[in-house]
């Protein structure tokens, strides 16, 4: 089995029709890297959201250190709607890292609703009053645990887009979550909380690596 190779488009289209059902799937993308021996591994995953986890159906192996670009993610993307089609997607769940005007711009243009997290200190620029501000200032009179959406289209790395907000307060520190969408935003906090299923799968490959 370790000696044979097996495409990529075979795996995954095994993996897609047993987790298959009539609904659109939640796509979840995240990179992790860890060590294996002496070898370092860097790795971008899109997994499927299922129950409690993500199961893995496509990734790429970067060959250099930190995130991918946006032609990465991009071609990544492509390659699962060429395959399997755009219409099964619901969404596409990422964290921080994965933001950029290509990427964004791509998603967007192709109706795919993302909640993403961004940056307390990102700049947005706000059409109606036609000026930029750093998009924590939006969402500074939150009270701990309470979820707005903002009501205003924003413009961020040239798209347009909606925010939502929560703020947690933990021994006296404050700490914004902040998620960009397109679309949809009064559901982008529940999808979000879905993305934390590619990191119970990590944490479980990662576990599993150091038992061998």
């Amino acid at each position: 089995m370790a000696q044979a190779d097996l495409p990529m488009r075979l795996i995954s289209t095994l993996i897609f029709n047993i987790l298959q059902n009539d609904s659109p799937v939640v796509l979840v993308m995240d990179r992790t890297n860890w060590k294996f021996g002496q070898q370092n591994i860097n790795i971008r995953m899109l997994g499927i959201s299922y129950k409690s986890a993500a199961i893995p159906i496509m990734f790429k192996m970067l060959d250099k250190r930190g995130n991918s670009n946006s032609q990465e993610r991009i071609t990544l993307v492509q390659n699962f709607i060429d395959w399997f089609g755009q219409d099964c997607i619901d969404c596409i769940l990422a964290d921080r890292e994965f933001i950029g005007e290509k990427w964004l711009g791509f998603l967007n243009e192709h109706s795919i609703r993302n909640p993403i997290r961004i940056r307390n200190n990102f700049k947005v620029f706000l059409p109606r009053k036609q000026k930029e501000i750093t998009v924590w200032h939006l969402f500074n009179n939150l009270k701990s645990k309470e979820f707005r959406h903002y009501q205003h289209i924003v413009e961020m790395h040239g798209q347009l887009c909606y925010l939502s907000a929560t703020k947690t307060v933990i021994d006296g520190k404050i700490e914004f979550l902040i998620l960009v969408s397109f679309n949809k935003s009064q559901q982008a906090l529940e999808y979000y909380r879905r993305g934390w299923n590619i990191e119970t799968l990590f944490r479980f490959m990662k576990s599993s690596v150091d038992l061998i």
